[in-house]
C-alpha cells in the first residue's frame, strides 16, 4: 500500500517508472496512474525514460495546486486508490474509484 501526500507522490513519480514504484509497494502502475490523473498530479509523459536513460533533455511538469493542497493525501492499495477520509466530504465521486476492468 502506498499512502502519502500528493507532493511526496509528484516526487515519486518524476523520480522513476512508475512500473518500479508499483512493483515496489505492491500496486498496479495503473492504479498510481490513476490516482496521479484524479488528483491532478502531473506526470511524465511516453517516452521520458527513455530520454533520461540517453542523456537527453526532459521538461518536468510542475505540481498544480489549483484544486487540490500538495499536503493532501493519496492512498493507493492493490485493489485501486482512495480518496483520503479527510477529502470525503468534499468529494463528488465515490471514496473507492473502480478498477479497470
Amino acid at each position: 500500500m502506498l499512502k502519502m501526500s500528493r507532493t511526496a507522490l509528484y516526487e515519486l513519480v518524476w523520480s522513476r517508472p512508475m512500473t518500479e514504484i508499483a512493483r515496489e509497494f505492491g500496486i498496479r502502475d495503473q492504479h498510481v496512474a490513476q490516482a496521479c490523473d484524479y488528483h491532478d498530479i502531473a506526470r511524465p509523459r511516453a517516452g521520458h525514460w527513455q530520454k533520461v536513460n540517453h542523456g537527453k533533455a526532459v521538461e518536468r511538469v510542475t505540481l498544480s495546486n489549483d484544486t487540490f493542497s500538495p499536503d493532501d493525501i493519496v492512498i493507493i492499495d492493490s485493489a485501486g486508490w482512495e480518496i483520503a477520509p479527510a477529502l470525503q466530504d468534499t468529494a463528488h465521486e465515490t471514496a473507492r474509484r473502480p478498477s479497470a476492468p
